[in-house]
């Protein structure tokens, strides 16, 4: 009798025991599911992070204070040029889930960033809100306070009046900065913005350049890819799929059609201008691991290479004028 309770004791810790595995395996593979999909978010994320929850469409977070021209195909009016801050990336993925309170100034100053004083900074002005501000004697503009609330996809917007004459002078700049004061993981958005009048007759150029600022290609998981320009024709787009590949969204966004040859060596164009259009950020992902050859094709970050290999480059060619 003895023996049979001891022997039924035994199975029932052995059942015990199984159960208690069964458990801590299935806690494991739960583990495992969620790391995987923490990996695969990993890819689309670049260094920075939770900045890119503060985004615009021209404003980056590049420390360079390069002057960029916004090209206008009609000479007739004062030439405006609209800036949004927003609180998510440019691709739309998601939204920031905080508020953000931040300022934007804008200060009027020539190619090298020195200030504009004088009468005529009058003719510049900048409106958000319904509130319009002009220069007048100070070069500088400030509109403090603002707050992207965290409830939606949500962005404000600036309209930026030039003086007609920049359309053929393109010496005097807005430095646009929006500087957020309540999240210290975001960092301030600015650009040096001018326009400039382009017609049919007027050479046109696009470029396409990495934006990210990175010491090196290596401390990124993603990579952001910028096409800017003036002027209309077509953009060919060439990346190399044994190492990056193009953001879904951006293909579907634009309708690409993409080629790729037997070496992993894919194509595809893009219709451009300017007088629409004239830039365009792609996110590039990763398709296979870091390697450790990698590096800047130079200080513009115009490529990435691996012994002589490049990720991404780009042809422009311009349209040819038509005669009615």
């Amino acid at each position: 009798m003895k023996d049979k309770f001891i022997k039924k004791l035994k199975r029932s810790w052995l059942a015990i025991w199984i159960a208690f595995a069964a458990a801590a395996l299935s806690t494991i593979g739960v583990l495992a599911a969620y790391t995987s999909v923490s990996s695969v978010k990993r890819v689309v994320s670049t260094q920075k992070g939770a900045g890119m929850l503060f985004s615009s469409n021209y404003l980056t977070t590049d420390e360079n204070d390069l002057p960029r021209t916004i090209t206008f195909s009609s000479m007739e009016n004062s030439p405006c040029v609209t800036v949004n801050v927003c609180n998510y990336p440019q691709t739309l993925i998601k939204h920031n889930d905080k508020d953000i309170t931040y300022t934007l100034t804008v200060e009027l100053v020539d190619s090298n960033g020195n200030a504009v004083t004088g009468e005529k900074t009058a003719k510049y002005s900048v409106e958000y809100n319904g509130e319009k501000k002009t220069f007048g004697s100070n070069s500088k503009i400030e509109f403090s306070l603002l707050k992207l609330m965290a409830d939606d996809f949500n962005k404000h917007e600036f309209v930026l009046t030039f003086d007609k004459s920049q359309l053929t002078n393109s010496d005097i700049y807005m430095r646009v900065t929006a500087t957020p004061t309540n999240q210290a993981e975001l960092k301030p958005l600015s650009a040096k913005l001018g326009v400039i009048y382009i017609n049919n007759n007027t050479s046109a150029t696009w470029t396409g350049t990495f934006i990210d600022n990175a010491t090196s290609p290596k401390d990124l998981d993603g990579f952001n890819y910028r096409l800017s320009g003036s002027g209309e024709g077509t953009v060919t787009l060439t990346w190399n799929t044994n190492y990056v590949d193009i953001s879904p969204w951006f293909k579907n966004t634009y309708d690409l059609t993409i080629s790729k040859d037997s070496s992993g060596i894919a194509t595809a164009t893009l219709k451009v201008n300017s007088a629409e259009k004239n830039q365009y950020d792609i996110q590039f992902y990763r398709t296979n691991g870091i390697n450790s050859a990698e590096q800047w094709s130079d200080g513009n970050h115009t490529d990435i290479t691996v012994t002589g290999t490049g990720f991404v480059s780009m042809s422009f060619t311009q349209s040819t004028a038509t005669e009615n």
